[in-house]
This record gives C-alpha cells, sequence and structure tokens, in this order.
C-alpha cells in the first residue's frame, strides 16, 4: 500500500530537487556542446550556463527567476493501492516547496491574475496520467516548467499530399527561427506527430523529458528524423541565448501517434536549456527509487 504521506514527501524531495539541480545527463550535454563550440561568445554563454548551474545545485537555490509551473507526470500500474488522495498530496508538495525553498508565485487565475501565493489552484499543479497495466509502482516526474520556452510552442497541420518529414522539418525551422533567443537556447525541442490535436502537444511535452537526452526513439524513421531536424536547428546559427554560434539546440525528441489518413496535426514545444525535472518510482511495498537525482537516495 502507497500512502498519500509518502507520495506528498517524494514529491517534496522530486520538485525542490528539480528547481535546484539538473539531471547529470543534461549537464553533460551542456558540457559537451560547450566543448565543441566554435564560436567565443557562445562558448562563453555556455560557459557561464555551466557556472550558474553549478552555484545553484551548491546553495540549494534555484536554476532560475522564472520557476515556472508546476507539471507533472504520473505512470500508474494497475495493481499499485494507494491509500489518500494523491493530487492532494502533490498539491501539498508543491506548497510546501514555494514557500519553504522559495519559489517565484507565478500561478495566477486567467481572467482575474488573483494569486494564492501557493503555486496552487485553478487546476495547477498540472497532474498528467498515464496508466502502465504492467507495473507495480507510481512513476512520479516533477517538472517547474518555465514560460520563457512554453511561450514559443505551436500547433500546425500537415496534409498527406506533402512530403511529411520534410513539411515537419521545415515547420520545426519556421518556429526556431521566429523564437530566435527567446526560449533560452541551446533548448531541448519536443515534437509531437499524429494524434489529435491535445495528442500531440501531449507527446511533444513528454519528448522534452526522455532520459537520457538525446536518445533515439526506437523507430529507425523517428530516429532518422529526429536526426535531421536536429542537423538544420544547430545549421541556423542562432546559438545560446540567441547571440551566435553551432548550438542552438541540445537534442530533438519526437514522439508519434496513429493519425487521419487526410492530415497530421504536429506539435512543437521548447524546453530551454534549464531541463527542470526529477523523477522516482514508488513500490506498493513503500520501496522508493530516484531515477534522475541519485543523490536523493533511497527509501
Amino acid at each position: 500500500m502507497i500512502t498519500a504521506e509518502l507520495i506528498e514527501e517524494v514529491a517534496t524531495k522530486l520538485f525542490r530537487n528539480a528547481a535546484t539541480t539538473l539531471p547529470e545527463d543534461v549537464i553533460e550535454k551542456i558540457k559537451e556542446s560547450h566543448k565543441n563550440e566554435m564560436s567565443p561568445i557562445a562558448k562563453a554563454h555556455l560557459e557561464a550556463i555551466i557556472k550558474s548551474v553549478e552555484i545553484a545545485k551548491k546553495r540549494g537555490k534555484p536554476l532560475c527567476q522564472d520557476t515556472g509551473i508546476p507539471y507533472f507526470f504520473v505512470k500508474m500500474g494497475l495493481s499499485v493501492r494507494i491509500q489518500g488522495d494523491l493530487e492532494k498530496a502533490i498539491s501539498n508538495a508543491v506548497m510546501k516547496v514555494t514557500k519553504e525553498l522559495p519559489l517565484r508565485e507565478n500561478v495566477i487565475h486567467p481572467l482575474t491574475k488573483a494569486n494564492t501565493g501557493t503555486n496552487t489552484g485553478w487546476g495547477v499543479p498540472h497532474i498528467h496520467y498515464e496508466v502502465d497495466p504492467s507495473s507495480d509502482f507510481i512513476e512520479i516526474t516533477a517538472i517547474p516548467k518555465g514560460f520563457g520556452s512554453e511561450a514559443k510552442s505551436s500547433l500546425v497541420w500537415i496534409t498527406t499530399s506533402h512530403d511529411i518529414p520534410e513539411a515537419i522539418t521545415r515547420c520545426v525551422l519556421d518556429q526556431v527561427v521566429a523564437a530566435g533567443g527567446d526560449p533560452c537556447p541551446p533548448t531541448i525541442i519536443g515534437v509531437g506527430v499524429g494524434g489529435f490535436a491535445d495528442t500531440a502537444l501531449n507527446l511533444a511535452k513528454k519528448a522534452l523529458f526522455r532520459n537520457p537526452i538525446g536518445s533515439h526513439h526506437p523507430d529507425p524513421l523517428v530516429a532518422e528524423l529526429e536526426d535531421r531536424i536536429f542537423k538544420a536547428v544547430n545549421s541556423t546559427g542562432i546559438g545560446p541565448m540567441g547571440t551566435g554560434g553551432e548550438t542552438t539546440v541540445l537534442a530533438v525528441h519526437v514522439e508519434i501517434s496513429g493519425s487521419h489518413t487526410a492530415v497530421v496535426p504536429v506539435g512543437i514545444t521548447f524546453q530551454c536549456w534549464a531541463a527542470r525535472y526529477s523523477k522516482a518510482v514508488i513500490y506498493n511495498n513503500g520501496e522508493v527509487r530516484y531515477l534522475t537525482h541519485s543523490e536523493l537516495g533511497e527509501k
């Protein structure tokens, strides 16, 4: 039996850690980009990012002043047994971290701009559920999603009379060029292809946090598209923070769903270099395993 108290404890650790400490694979990707970057200005920006990451972790402070809106992926096994209110537990975790870390109080009513001061309310924290029939655990991913990058998301429709991979690549390039330095590159780009409008955007959001960063989709055609977009985006010369260079994107992750014979929706979304997320699994017996940040330990 998994208790709501345990879920709150784990979610608190995850959300606090996500705000202050990048996953190791993301840090290594930024360091690799710094090593390979040829532009002196771009290299200096990447060096500043690396130092900022180190200072935030050492001091236990948020990586960015935009501490985002709380977003959680929750994957649940059908055999999981929960005692208590999971959503209340996660909401309590967000309120606790907002006050104790602290985090900027970003969440407002979309019409009145009223602010609870807790980063909760009106359906926030947003929790995206996924069911895994074969598992006996809950997997929780905590994401403080910043909106400088989120605001550059888009949805496009491609008719199937087109060369679809070519059209997707052009659409992503158009969005990258229009965004310029606003999403704080180098970014991770998530692309969701197929399904319905909401499916495509949800797949794009899920793709952003694929672990490890830069890993390919198992379908060779999708993996080929990821490489194609990655090379095209890094050829734009936008570079870190939009000041030029070879490193505009750290990774491109594509997810797909079956689509209609006439038209394919394509969701495009961005994650800034501060790819903040933290993930853990909680088993029915109460065992906890932290997947992205080993320093959190196990329980």
